[in-house]
């Protein structure tokens, strides 16, 4: 990873977002479709922050910073539905 990627993974304002977005996928009504809300926050998060920083990578092609990226703000997403759902 180069000093450009490394910027990127932190910068606090995209894992805020990532657990913001977990938070409220978390949150949704699902009552027709079944599906977790782990697995709603985690795409919320991970597409909604893809969509608007980007990931860590300045190219269009895969690399190991993609797989970090990934990891990461799916966690996060986890993470923020998890907090929601042990609180509600």
């Amino acid at each position: 990873m180069d000093i450009y990627e490394i910027n990127n993974l932190l910068q606090p304002k995209r894992h805020v977002l990532a657990i913001a977005c977990g938070i409220v996928g978390g949150t949704l009504p699902n009552n027709n479709s079944n599906t977790h809300p782990f697995v709603i926050g985690a795409i919320i998060a991970a597409f909604v922050v893809k969509m608007v920083y980007g990931d860590y990578d300045k190219d269009f092609r895969w690399t190991f910073s993609d797989l970090i990226f990934w990891i990461f703000t799916i966690t996060e997403g986890i993470l923020g539905a998890f907090i929601i759902t042990s609180i509600q």
